[in-house]
């Protein structure tokens, strides 16, 4: 899913998918409403499904930093190079987990709320 198309009664939006998410709080309560209430439950699915991807990429890259940080020694400028990146990362990740909990209502894949 490239694009969302969220169409109501006055006109229509369009958000590019990769490109808004994963989005901060605000922002989300904002959107997810609109996703719920015009979206039919295929594209949201579609949504979840990509967003999902999305998320196990920021921790597939998460895994990736954190390794790579753990092998250099403490006094390594790349060991802090590459903790940085984990951190950026992990926010993105944490930040994609919101929204989907968000967009899917609250319910994960295994039907409870994360903690």
């Amino acid at each position: 899913m490239e694009l969302l198309r969220i169409e109501y009664e006055t006109g229509y939006m369009e958000l590019i998918v990769e490109a808004f998410f994963p989005c901060k709080l605000p922002v989300a309560r904002k959107i997810v409403p609109l996703i719920n209430r015009y979206c039919s439950n295929e594209v949201k699915n579609e949504l979840l499904s990509e967003l999902r991807e999305m998320a196990g990429g920021y921790q597939a890259l998460c895994n990736m930093y954190k390794e790579k940080a753990e092998e250099l020694p403490a006094d390594s400028p790349m060991k802090r190079h590459w903790k940085v990146q984990f951190n950026r990362t992990e926010i993105l990740r944490k930040r994609m987990e919101r929204n989907i909990e968000l967009v899917s209502g609250g319910k994960t894949d295994a039907g409870k709320k994360d903690a």
